[in-house]
């Protein structure tokens, strides 16, 4: 069975601007779902379950608003926008817990021009459970990008709705065709993710057996699986800011081996990551870096002293993301600490675009991950960096990124320099 812990519930928007038949935007039975939608949140914060609330917000102005839509919603009251802020809430019993992100999209799949699927990597999660409305748009956007992004995906049926019970219907069984696991919220409160089947693992497991095999026989038309090192044990050498292990592992030959490696996690949660990475799951992300661009075009980057060097470094800001914080607000906290700048208001959540794989910042000694963003900033008051911290924001026109890399001589982190030559070219 899938484990709890690598799988997320998403509601997604059980708001009074679909439920309130007052509202253009009503779907006709959403709101005989909440009960069901109530009892899917309470099974997956029983069991374990990540749980995330993704909503629609509109301009008032109506700029965002679906062209298709646009009518109905600007003659009929403008919900979902602060021109009718009580459209905006949820359903009492609905309501985020505290720690539970909330994820406002730009469109109808949840995935689309959101934080999501870094996020759900961010946790290591593999399997997302869908409710909300409605199932035609909404619900069925988010199921097949969350298929496209490589994510088991399952849809509480009585938790989701449509129109007419005839629609409803034929996108379920759509969407079944698939490969989407169709269960109640009864199931999913009392079983858990029994009922979920396991397909992205499933079907990695079975190509990997068959290279295996293959390989084996000779097949030059399929490469086998790589043979790995054995992880045996890990040995803790010391704790502190930068905790210190002995990897203690058996050789694809059979023979004993030692490596050293440095982390800030603590013995429990390095041998987690160590795990994941190892059965080739996603990594959980510690850390975020950004790459900075301001409404001109230029690019800005920070002078720091680092102290393992015992000099002023060049490199982008970055810094570790805080436990229960989303990945947009690491970022905007460490540019507002470090830099003084914000994100662009005016591109709302466009201002961060994330890469689409966690990369490591040092993989010959940690197993620290980073998650990198384009950051779309602007200046917005004074830094705050903390006291130990030396930290001098300074600004790159993009002409000025050739003559600045031929003169530099101050170190210069790795990923700056890549990122700052791939930009001079």
């Amino acid at each position: 069975m899938i484990d709890p812990q690598c799988a997320a519930l998403i509601l997604i928007d059980m708001q009074e601007g679909f439920i309130d038949t007052a509202s253009p935007l009503c779907i006709a039975g959403a709101a005989a779902t909440v009960p069901a939608c109530a009892r899917a949140l309470e099974g997956a914060r029983a069991h374990g379950m990540t749980v995330m609330h993704v909503r629609r917000q509109y301009a008032e102005d109506g700029s965002d608003v679906e062209a298709v839509r646009w009518e109905a919603w600007a003659e009929g009251g403008r919900p979902l926008s602060t021109a009718w802020p009580e459209s905006l809430a949820c359903p009492k019993e609905l309501a985020p817990l505290p720690g539970e992100p909330v994820i406002f999209k730009p469109s109808f799949s949840a995935f689309f021009g959101t934080e999501l699927a870094a996020l759900l990597r961010q946790k290591g999660i593999t399997t997302v459970v869908l409710a909300g409305t409605t199932t035609p748009n909404c619900v069925r956007s988010t199921a097949y990008d969350g298929l496209s992004l490589g994510f088991n995906v399952a849809v509480v049926r009585d938790a989701t709705s449509s129109r007419t019970p005839e629609v409803q219907e034929a996108n379920l069984a759509d969407m079944e065709f698939i490969g989407v696991s169709l269960i109640h919220a009864d199931e999913l409160a009392s079983g858990g993710l029994e009922y979920v089947r396991d397909t992205e693992g499933e079907v990695a497991c079975a190509v990997a057996l068959e290279r295996k095999v293959a390989g084996e026989e000779g097949d030059a038309e399929c490469a086998p699986c790589e043979p790995m090192p054995h992880l045996d044990s890990i040995e803790t050498i010391s704790t502190g800011w930068i905790n210190k292990y002995l990897l203690h592992y058996t050789t694809v030959d059979g023979k004993p081996y030692t490596y050293e490696a440095a982390s800030r996690k603590g013995p429990e949660a390095f041998a987690a990551q160590l795990a994941h990475l190892g059965a080739g799951e996603a990594p959980r992300t510690d850390a975020v870096g950004m790459v900075p661009i301001l409404p001109d075009g230029s690019i800005l980057l920070i002078r720091e002293f680092r102290y393992p060097l015992n000099s002023w470094c060049i490199s982008f800001p970055a810094g570790l993301i805080d436990e229960g914080e989303s990945l947009t607000e690491a970022v905007a906290r460490e540019l507002a600490e470090e830099t003084g700048y914000r994100l662009r208001e005016d591109l709302g959540e466009e201002a961060v675009r994330v890469l689409p794989q966690t990369g490591f910042s040092s993989t010959g000694m940690s197993e620290e991950s980073v998650q990198v963003v384009y950051a779309f900033v602007e200046p917005a008051g004074e830094a705050r960096p903390e006291d130990a911290e030396l930290i001098r924001p300074f600004v790159l026109k993009r002409s000025e990124i050739r003559p600045f890399l031929e003169s530099n001589r101050t170190p210069i982190g790795t990923r700056a320099q890549l990122i700052l030559e791939s930009l001079a070219l």
